[in-house]
């Protein structure tokens, strides 16, 4: 079935990440307590308790929007490359808080990151948004109430190659709704393409995810994302059964 993208998660009373059904998970954990199968790849998440992870198998391994934001906005779409450019030539990924379209299969979101509190975090992202990384790939965990989790993988559930991970990078910044923030595995300092954002206040995340970000537009997409059907198929759970695609991500005008 083309249309069931699923990816294991595993709660851990912790942080979230991004998980390897027997290898690496990456997690985040709410308030409340959860189980995690990590040897079978299966997730438990109790009431009141999430963890966002993303799973590699065991076999290897966007539109509504702010019309104002993007307006001013040249996007060059080569082989593999996207990036945002203002009419007159200045990098829009530039500055303490660059904010980036992200255009769904459902609509668009505009996310406005945070370069002072979190700066290797928002470098390590629009990284993989300038040189067009995250085009193509899926929400492959959805849990609503709890976060919405993805750039890890595409729509064949193939795990993307990435950068060498970064440093867990902990600030002021918490888990407002909509905030934005790096999945992990166990290790403190393994994030690396896959981020979620929060559904709703999540404060037993903060001081174990890095949150370097926040949802400024595109709240009612977020909540259409969150409201998908969602299953199981082999080691992945919370997947939804339709594939929620992120089509493209670049930097525009702040909103």
């Amino acid at each position: 079935m083309s249309a069931l993208r699923f990816t294991s998660l595993f709660l851990l009373l912790a942080p979230l990440a991004c998980a390897t059904p027997t290898s690496t998970t990456e997690e985040a954990s709410s308030s409340g307590s959860s189980t995690t199968g990590e040897s079978d790849g299966t997730t438990s998440v109790a009431e009141g308790t999430g963890v966002v992870t993303t799973t590699t198998p065991t076999t290897g391994a966007e539109s509504t929007g702010d019309a104002e934001s993007t307006a001013a906005t040249t996007v060059t779409t080569g082989e593999g490359t996207t990036g945002g450019t203002s009419t007159t030539g200045e990098d829009l990924c530039a500055g303490d808080s660059p904010h980036v379209l992200l255009v769904t299969s459902l609509g668009e979101m505009t996310v406005k990151l945070d370069a002072v509190n979190a700066p290797n975090t928002v470098a390590n992202f629009l990284e993989y948004v300038q040189t067009g990384f995250y085009d193509g790939t899926i929400f492959h965990r959805v849990i609503k109430d709890f976060v919405l989790q993805g750039g890890g993988y595409t729509v064949d559930l193939s795990q993307k190659p990435t950068n060498p991970p970064i440093a867990l990078e902990i600030s002021s910044l918490t888990h407002v709704d909509g905030a934005i923030s790096m999945a992990r595995t166990p290790e403190p300092d393994s994030a690396t393409s896959q981020f979620y954002i929060c559904d709703g206040e999540q404060p037993g995340l903060d001081g174990e995810y890095a949150v370097f970000g926040v949802l400024v537009a595109g709240f009612e997409v977020r909540d259409a994302i969150a409201e998908v059907a969602v299953g199981t198929e082999g080691d992945f759970m919370d997947v939804p059964v339709e594939d929620v695609i992120l089509e493209m991500a670049f930097c525009v005008p702040g909103v």
